[in-house]
């Protein structure tokens, strides 16, 4: 997901910043939109939603897509005071559809028909409002919550997969019967822990939703309690023990074992380390974004001392350029250590090469 708030140069404050898409930028007449967003993020994240949905209504017009029957009911309601005072719901619909009120001559009722007359209604008493697709929930929460590359990549994932198993196209429509039923399905097929998993995105993304208004109620709240898997049993492995038994990773592992050992950082952030990021004259380590791995927030963004027994490890390697692991990164999911994983000889290895070990 594309992150529009920018900082720039010699300038306060934060800017909304986004690429006119090319087949757009001759009708629209420009190739960025650049504007001030606020002087705090919290400001900036709220005045980039308006933002956004502006330039989506400028690029929707630019190349001039054709809306649906229900958008079009939709597109209503900011006008719906200029809407003629004897036309009812029913004209209403035959005015931006050809749907037949009934799908025979018996007067079996059209199931489409009904949900149009419904938006139609709650166009007319004030009550509708402006349907949500799921890039629309998917743009929201990135702007408010700025995901891991690793968190928009499943947010992405399974609301996709929740909207082609209801059916469904706008976020509204998602009922808690949707959920559970999303919910059986992935639990025939998958083990207990991943389902939870995938229902704690879905439950993250729609509470974005009700807090932005657009739905009354999360329908994942609260699914996971009942999903029980087996316990595992963790043992405490002590790092008097991993300095014993680091010698036990294949060779290609042991530089990033000695860097998570003495460095404290997080294994994604070791494994994400350039040549250049370790400056052996001053003694110290950067820990930077980069295109290929963006740190999380501001905070992890620093700069720390060599500890003593890391110098003379990495004095021993000899340096190049770019990334020190590229092994380490999976490009399909912006993740990093997939690979790494289950390889290692030693249950010991793996867990340290998953989470990462602090300062002893």
């Amino acid at each position: 997901m594309a992150d529009y708030l920018k900082r720039r140069r010699g300038r306060e404050g934060w800017f909304f910043q986004r690429s006119v898409p090319p087949d757009c930028r001759g009708v629209i007449g420009k190739a960025t939109w650049i504007r001030k967003a606020g002087n705090s993020s919290t400001e900036a994240k709220r005045n980039a939603a308006m933002f956004l949905a502006e330039t989506e209504q400028l690029i929707k017009a630019a190349r001039g897509q054709q809306l649906t029957a229900t958008q079009k009911l939709v597109s209503l309601i900011p006008e719906r005071g200029l809407v003629p005072a004897d036309i009812d719901a029913h004209d209403l619909v035959s005015s931006v559809s050809r749907e037949p009120m009934y799908l025979d001559s018996e007067g079996s009722v059209n199931p489409r028909y009904e949900e149009l007359h419904e938006v139609a209604k709650g166009v007319l008493d004030g009550t509708a409002q402006d349907l949500k697709t799921p890039k629309d929930l998917l743009t929201r929460a990135t702007l408010l919550k700025s995901p891991a590359p690793a968190t928009g990549f499943e947010w992405k994932r399974w609301l996709t997969k929740l909207m082609e198993h209801t059916g469904k196209q706008y976020i509204q429509q998602i009922t808690r019967d949707d959920a559970l039923s999303w919910r059986a399905s992935e639990l025939e097929r998958c083990q207990p822990s991943t389902v939870r998993t995938r229902l704690r995105f879905l439950n993250g993304l729609f509470g974005v939703a009700v807090e932005e208004g657009w739905v009354q109620s999360n329908p994942f709240f609260e699914l996971t309690k009942r999903v029980r898997g087996r316990a595992k049993k963790k043992e405490v492995v002590l790092l008097d023990q991993g300095d014993k038994d680091w010698a036990k990773l294949p060779q290609h592992h042991q530089l990033l074992w000695h860097l998570l050992r003495w460095t404290g950082s997080h294994a994604s952030e070791a494994a994400g380390l350039r040549w250049e990021d370790i400056d052996l004259k001053e003694g110290v380590i950067h820990f930077k974004s980069h295109e290929t791995r963006p740190l999380k927030n501001d905070f992890r963004i620093r700069t720390i001392p060599i500890h003593k027994n890391l110098m003379p490890i990495l004095e021993a390697q000899e340096f190049g350029e770019g990334l020190i692991f590229p092994w380490a990164y999976n490009p399909k999911r912006a993740r990093w250590l997939k690979e790494c994983i289950g390889q290692t000889s030693s249950e010991l290895a793996r867990r340290q090469l998953e989470t990462g070990l602090q300062h002893a």
